[in-house]
């Protein structure tokens, strides 16, 4: 596509924040919209149901449509899921090790959701793009951003398959329970070819992603869907190494977090 740099136009301000407005490009013509301070980049397959058929993967067209559409009509449930909260207190400390940002870094979030992890990011990080493609959850990430008195942050709408962001654009990434989520082994191959094309070279990409163990070998499934419409799949240890190694060399991978592996990762310094 288009790498050539977006211009703002009529920029809508409250304070210091920009809140409305668009991004377009002079050379291809390309625009996108400002609302409520998050710019709105998705590719035009999910945005337009009506040219789905048009693109390669129908199944994951249809399957990314219907998780946009499931996670904005329950973003208010979300964050009432007590068990996840608790589990928060664990995740979020060991994925901080993990990642060791430092103050001068320029972290990508893949996959924010409501922001339960993103103020802690934020606070430890120069600046921070969060992405999601769900737009409510996004609204709902930016109050508690504003809560918390973030400012460094930049919320965008966009599919983690097809980032809007040139190559090597930041010095961190990580990703956080998303990668089970996309619905094809070709989307997860991109999704991770993805995050290595906009990290730097030599910097840490830190992922994690269900787990498929013992519990769930005897009680659950490998792959599904969770109730409310959204696909899971989970990964096999060798599995999941061997997805990230198409294009990121792994460096650490541990399962203590019981229910998802979490993996460090770092982008080779000739990719």
């Amino acid at each position: 596509g288009c790498c050539a740099e977006l211009m703002l136009y009529t920029p809508e301000r409250e304070a210091d924040e920009i809140v409305g407005g668009t991004l377009g490009c002079g050379e291809c013509g390309v625009e996108y919209s400002i609302e409520q301070g998050i710019a709105r980049m998705l590719p035009v397959k999910l945005t337009a149901p009506e040219a789905s058929s048009e693109w390669g993967d129908a199944i994951e067209t249809e399957r990314k449509q219907s998780e946009m559409a499931a996670r904005d009509a329950q973003v208010g449930d979300y964050d009432r899921m007590v068990g996840l909260a608790l589990f928060g207190k664990l995740e979020i400390p060991v994925t901080l090790r993990q990642m060791n940002l430092g103050p001068d870094d320029v972290l990508l979030e893949a996959g924010c959701g409501t922001g339960r992890m993103t103020p802690a990011f934020a606070c430890r990080c120069r600046s921070l793009v969060a992405v999601d493609f769900s737009y409510e959850s996004l609204c709902v990430c930016r109050k508690k951003l504003h809560a918390a008195g973030a400012l460094n942050v930049d919320l965008i709408q966009a599919d983690v398959c097809a980032l809007p962001f040139r190559a090597e654009s930041f010095t961190k990434v990580v990703s956080c329970q998303v990668l089970e989520h996309i619905p094809t082994p070709a989307s997860r191959s991109r999704m991770v070819a993805e995050l290595a094309r906009v990290a730097r070279g030599g910097s840490d990409v830190v992922l994690s992603a269900y787990q498929h163990s013992l519990l769930t070998r005897l009680f659950g499934h490998k792959e599904g869907m969770h109730d409310g419409g959204i696909y899971y799949f989970r990964f096999s240890r060798r599995e999941l190494r061997d997805l990230l190694s198409q294009s990121l060399e792994v460096r650490g991978m541990t399962g203590a977090l019981v229910y998802h592996y979490l993996a460090r990762c770092r982008k080779g310094v000739e990719q």
